[in-house]
């Protein structure tokens, strides 16, 4: 499913709508009058959210509405802040970032996300192209070596109800290599990639032997068309990523290295975890 619209209540629609249209700057789609308005959430491509006139009082918890803080956390904290904005706490770090989180005119909980790793892809795709294929060598060699000795009962041992046994992040993985180097390729060229193919549920497989010629396949494409990535992307294509925000044709480069290395780092999960079979 694709994500239409986040129905927000406020008590206050005219109140709400200023705060998001003005503090919040989203672009407004439609007012209905005093019982709703809708606003783009960031671009057409990223659904709607709507405000909802509602006699009930925010309730202070539930799902919160994150936003990309553009300029970092700092700056976009601090211009909300200006702004009147209240935050709730300091800024909380996590693996993935920094997230601070604030109220609407209403008392709805919302927040700012600044990925930390998002940095690392922009510095990582700077670097000479000798750099990113000797990267992709060595993203190759320690994904290769997890999948080292096992046996078909093992790579189609699930961990858990509703977890990818191995041969299903071995198809991801696959996946992800080959979606990667389109979305490269496009963007490097002008092309917007396409927005729904960057992931599947399952990846079925012929066998794990098969499973592994595909992922040397994936790897031996991968050189390929890294060699051929430019250095500079004059016209300034992206596509958003749905946690690091938009990421050039050389910066989807280093989040598939990125991406890559924590399959590796989950597949080690499965085979030291309980239950996984002996042979």
């Amino acid at each position: 499913m694709r994500l239409q619209n986040i129905e927000i209540p406020v008590a206050d629609l005219t109140r709400a709508a200023r705060f998001y249209a003005d503090v919040l700057d989203l672009p407004p789609v439609v007012r209905m009058g005093d019982q709703a308005a809708s606003f783009f959430l960031g671009d057409a491509h990223g659904g709607m959210i709507t405000l909802v006139r509602s006699t009930r009082p925010p309730e202070g918890g539930g799902p919160v509405v994150v936003f990309q803080a553009e300029g970092g956390i700092e700056e976009a904290r601090a211009r909300l802040e200006r702004l009147a904005v209240r935050f709730t706490g300091a800024t909380e770090h996590s693996p993935l970032g920094l997230t601070a989180y604030f109220l609407d005119s209403e008392g709805n909980r919302l927040a700012i996300f600044d990925g930390s790793l998002s940095a690392r892809f922009r510095e990582q795709a700077r670097a000479p192209l000798s750099d990113l294929e000797a990267k992709l060598s060595e993203v190759e060699a320690r994904t290769m070596a997890v999948f080292e000795g096992l046996s078909e009962v093992q790579a189609r041992h699930i961990p858990a109800p509703g977890e990818w046994p191995i041969v299903d992040h071995i198809g991801h993985i696959v996946d992800s290599l080959d979606s990667c180097g389109q979305i490269s390729r496009d963007l490097s060229s002008g092309r917007q990639p396409p927005r729904d193919r960057l992931w599947q549920k399952e990846y079925p497989s012929l066998s794990f032997a098969h499973a592994l010629e595909e992922l040397r396949r994936g790897f031996a494409d991968a050189h390929a068309w890294l060699a051929n990535v430019p250095a500079a992307n004059g016209n300034d294509a992206v596509l958003p990523h749905g946690v690091f925000g938009p990421l050039n044709h050389r910066e989807w480069v280093a989040f598939m290295f990125f991406h890559l290395g924590m399959h590796a780092d989950q597949v080690k999960g499965i085979r030291s975890g309980a239950g996984f079979p002996a042979t």
